[in-house]
This record gives structure tokens, C-alpha cells and sequence, in this order.
């Protein structure tokens, strides 16, 4: 065997369990969040502060995760905070008001959602 493969490999089983821990420990923190916190998350991913594609590459997979880890009252609470601040924060809202659980793909034999990655 290719003693670079083995090395590769390696690094991607220690990044895999890593990426896991931190997905299970950003649950934990979203599910215990307050509305104000979550509010301020979802602050930092102000329209005119971000551009392009980054914004979408990380808004989205947090939107996902807000979808499959916090209930549809929360959401709602969130969605009627952004929609008071008016159009510069259209894209958050819509995000917010559309129902993202179904997009989170969870197969049978699966731990977690499949959820988008960064």
C-alpha cells in the first residue's frame, strides 16, 4: 500500500470524527440557544455585510440546521423578527418561513441529517 494513501486516509477518518463532534456539540449549543442569541447568529450573516456565494455556502447549511434542531414556533418567532427589519433582510426571512425539514435528508442507517457542508 502507498504509504500516502494510508496517511490520507488516516487524516480523513480524524477529520470525519472531528466534523462529527462538531456537529453534535453546534446542536447542543442551537438547542439550548434563546431567541436572542439565535437572533444574533443569524445577525452576522447580515445581507450587506456578506457577499456572493460565501454568504449563501454558509447561511444555507445554518438555516438547514436551524430547520432540523429547533421547533416550527421558534422558527416562526425568528422569521417575524427579520420581517420587522424590512427588506434588507428579505433573503433571512424567506429562509426563515420556508420549511426546511423536508430537505434534510436523513437515510435509515444514518446518525445524523445528511446536511450540506461547507
Amino acid at each position: 500500500m502507498n504509504p500516502d494513501l494510508d496517511t490520507v486516509w488516516r487524516l480523513r477518518n480524524a477529520a470525519a470524527v472531528t466534523l462529527g463532534l462538531a456537529e453534535d456539540q453546534m446542536r447542543r449549543a442551537i438547542e439550548a440557544a434563546g431567541t436572542e442569541d439565535l437572533v444574533a447568529l443569524l445577525e452576522s450573516f447580515a445581507p450587506g455585510r456578506s457577499n456572493g456565494p460565501d454568504w449563501a455556502r454558509t447561511f444555507e447549511p445554518l438555516v438547514e440546521r436551524l430547520w432540523a434542531w429547533r421547533d416550527t414556533a421558534t422558527m416562526a418567532a425568528l422569521a417575524e423578527i427579520f420581517r420587522a427589519r424590512g427588506m434588507a433582510w428579505m433573503a433571512v426571512t424567506n429562509a426563515l418561513t420556508t420549511d426546511q425539514r423536508a430537505a434534510a435528508r436523513h437515510p435509515a442507517w444514518a446518525r445524523q441529517p445528511a446536511f450540506t457542508v461547507v
